[in-house]
């Protein structure tokens, strides 16, 4: 159905940047591009570009490493720690009081025919695109009805009138990653175990795991170094790989003039290498997608407000720094309709506030932009680069679930197993210098029906005997080597997820925890492993 056509192509655009030599501190200092290394009177300047394979260098638990293979870089020697290779140094010369370095920015390209074909382009739900013309249609990340995040997100959208037909027509289906508002097990229940589903080829196969689990075998995975023709058509697709450690990914296409990149909801999509003018840009822009800070206990109360506005906040600068870097006729928001309808979580829902596309009209007011005001309409007809025609989807069905109705049906027959919660983590092969301490509650996280204890130092123990955390907490060393994390999970999710092997942050995003750590760190591997790894 694809074939590959060869690796990925950049053309290079010449830029220069200034630092002020007095803004830089000691150490490592990080730029878009660069790493700036200053100790006393010396300086040295890097690219953040990982020399194995294109990575963007980030910093990660104290260490700067690369996102896709984890090698370590240490800008003191100028080489990488765990692998025998240097790195050159960039030249640069001082000007004044600033340090100038001229370079060369990648900017992706990919094929494109000189046609204006018709394109439609229609938001079915949240991240659900379908994409519709005379030689194919595809649809992305499927949520539309069901929940996602053990009960905690639901659909902000009613569903389409006709949603299970449209869906089930597409050519085929891109699957971004494994979250379930992207990979909802309720809504692929209704779609034909024959489909052809695209997905990112990621370390772990994280995507197709559960695409097999869910009864699905047709499955094409791409790398993110090459690009693709489906068949003999004029539309030339590749999935970008997110530019941080998570499993994500974006997609961008070209159909003749017509171009498209979306980064659905990853972090520096592609590290950044953009192409440098599409026709439609596809984001997510609402925020409230993190657990951080609502469901941790080490945050003030008081103060989560503000994180959470900072937060929303950042997104929509982030927004605006991609807009600026692919140059879009089009802005389209979306992968942000959802909301927390259940009742037990009416805190978390009044607590995470999110942005609207209303603030993104105004917001992007100023730029070279069109903002797409999907609740005026929500299905657009292109013509090559200019929008021939828009319209309002029907859908005049109701939700298709009442929440609590819904969780409790699907939660209904899940019972607490000693030996069955053991054996899971200790199937699980996990190592790493933390002990935690689950507590599985009620609903509002007031009373306790069972401790579960897992030590994932050495050899697994899982243990069930009462502790008090506090008092755990208040006998800490800091100078410990031993990691302690405190999850109060509320017991219905956290049993439905791991007997049904679902990744952890479920719980996390889902807002079915409250959690407390000492020291307060994030445990990387311990949530990567639970939600990439072993699913």
């Amino acid at each position: 159905m694809f074939n590959l056509i060869d690796r990925m192509q950049y053309k290079l655009k010449e830029s220069q940047n200034l630092f002020k030599i007095s803004e830089l501190e000691d150490g490592a200092n990080f730029t878009k591009e660069f790493i700036i290394f200053k100790d006393e009177e010396l300086i040295k300047v890097y690219s953040r570009k990982c020399d194995h394979n294109g990575g963007k260098l980030c910093k990660l638990n104290g260490k700067i490493a690369c996102p896709l293979h984890g090698w370590e870089f240490n800008p003191e020697i100028g080489a990488y720690n765990n692998i025998q290779v240097s790195k050159k140094e960039e030249d640069f010369f001082i000007d004044e009081d600033n340090i100038v370095i001229t370079f060369n920015q990648e900017v992706l390209t990919l094929p494109q025919k000189d046609k204006n074909h018709d394109i439609e382009v229609t938001l079915l739900s949240h991240a659900c695109l379908l994409f519709k013309t005379k030689d194919f249609s595809f649809a992305t990340d499927p949520w539309i009805e069901g929940f996602a995040f053990s009960s905690g997100w639901w659909t902000a959208q009613k569903p389409p009138k006709n949603w299970v037909d449209e869906l089930n027509k597409v050519d085929f289906i891109y699957i971004s990653h494994n979250h379930p508002d992207h990979l909802n097990q309720f809504t692929l229940e209704k779609v034909r175990k024959d489909m052809h589903f695209i997905v990112p080829k990621f370390n772990n196969d994280s995507v197709r795991k559960l695409l097999n689990r869910f009864g699905f075998e047709n499955i094409s995975s791409f790398d993110f170094t090459s690009y693709y023709q489906y068949k003999k058509t004029d539309l030339f697709f590749t999935i970008l790989k997110s530019g941080d450690f998570r499993e994500d990914s974006g997609f961008y296409f070209t159909y003749g003039n017509f171009s498209c990149l979306s980064t659905v909801d990853s972090n520096d999509l592609n590290f950044l290498k953009f192409p440098d003018q599409v026709t439609l840009f596809c984001s997510s822009f609402a925020g409230g997608a993190s657990g951080y800070p609502i469901c941790f206990n080490v945050v003030d109360e008081d103060n989560k407000p503000n994180i959470v506005k900072r937060n929303t906040n950042a997104i929509k600068s982030t927004v605006r720094g991609q807009v600026k870097i692919c140059n879009p006729n089009y802005y389209l928001p979306y992968a942000g309709f959802f909301s927390e309808r259940a009742p037990r979580d009416e805190y978390v829902k009044n607590l995470n506030k999110k942005n609207t596309v209303d603030d993104y009209i105004e917001y992007l007011s100023k730029e070279n932009v069109e903002v797409l005001d999907i609740n005026t309409n929500d299905s657009y007809l292109f013509q090559g680069q200019k929008i021939k025609d828009s319209n309002n989807i029907d859908r005049s069905c109701s939700f298709s679930e009442e929440p609590v109705e819904f969780y409790k049906k699907v939660f209904s027959e899940i019972k607490f197993n000693k030996d069955f919660v053991e054996n899971f983590f200790k199937n699980s092969c996990f190592q790493d210098n933390l002990k935690v301490y689950f507590e599985l509650t009620n609903d509002d996280f007031s009373k306790t029906f069972q401790h579960v204890v897992v030590d994932f130092s050495n050899e697994i123990k899982v243990s069930f005997d009462n502790f008090d955390w506090e008092s755990i907490k208040g006998l800490y060393v800091q100078n410990s080597k031993l990691r302690h994390l405190n999850i109060k999970v509320r017991q219905d999710s956290f049993l439905w997820v791991i007997q049904n092997n679902m990744p952890f942050e479920d719980l996390s995003i889902g807002f079915q925890c409250r959690i407390d750590r000492t020291p307060d760190i994030y445990n990387v591997k311990f949530w990567d492993h639970f939600t990439n790894v072993y699913i």
